[in-house]
């Protein structure tokens, strides 16, 4: 009898301790959070004569990128999550502040706005993440980083130009922290690009606006 008893108060103990097992957490390692923060070398401060201004509108993502998860591709045409890191925002928000800063760097415009705003700027920007994920089908692996970009005047409401860029960044470990490293690269260099780009449109639009009667 007094066996029995041990037996059962065994048993009674050991699902108990099965209960509280199953209610703690799981051993799981928390979630890194990364930022975009690229920086584009070279700045011009903008002359006092400068009048033109432009603004940054919101900036949208392609179906399936508009997401603070971080992507990588192993084959053609499947996209996959990594499960324990993650973007600190969607890129496009991130990417946001850092247009707005090189478009201040270019040396041509006395203001730079960022969407929302009311006010009433010379040129608008309309940017669209097109594609920003890991590429794992080689190795190393790279980034590949794709932005649209329509360029407006905003006066007459005509869009003076469009371009897409992009930029392939090879990453120093096969790893999502290799990634990050190399996103923000990959996003440096488009946005050197895409400073330029709007250098020159503006360029040849004002000095079309002067010979105009």
């Amino acid at each position: 009898m007094k066996q029995s008893h041990q037996i059962s108060l065994i048993a009674t103990l050991v699902a108990t301790l099965t209960a509280c097992s199953a209610l703690q957490p799981a051993n799981v390692a928390p979630m890194a959070v990364y930022r975009l923060d690229a920086v584009v070398p070279g700045s011009s401060p903008a002359p006092v004569t400068a009048t033109a201004s432009i603004l940054v509108g919101n900036i949208r993502a392609a179906a399936g990128f508009d997401t603070s998860r971080m992507l990588f591709m192993r084959q053609p045409y499947q996209i996959e999550e990594f499960q324990q890191s993650q973007w600190q925002k969607p890129p496009a928000a991130m990417l946001m502040p850092l247009v707005a800063t090189t478009l201040e760097s270019s040396g041509i415009f006395k203001v730079v706005l960022q969407a929302p705003s009311a006010v009433l700027t010379t040129y608008r920007l309309d940017l669209e993440i097109l594609s920003l994920q890991q590429d794992f089908s080689s190795t190393p692996s790279s980034i590949q980083f794709k932005l649209r970009a329509h360029l407006s005047d905003r006066q007459n409401q005509q869009i003076i130009a469009w371009r897409e860029f992009s930029a392939s960044t090879a990453t120093a470990s096969e790893d999502a922290y290799g990634g990050v490293v190399a996103s923000n690269q990959a996003v440096a260099q488009v946005l050197q690009q895409l400073r330029v780009f709007c250098v020159e449109q503006i360029t040849q639009t004002t000095q079309a606006r002067k010979k105009q009667p």
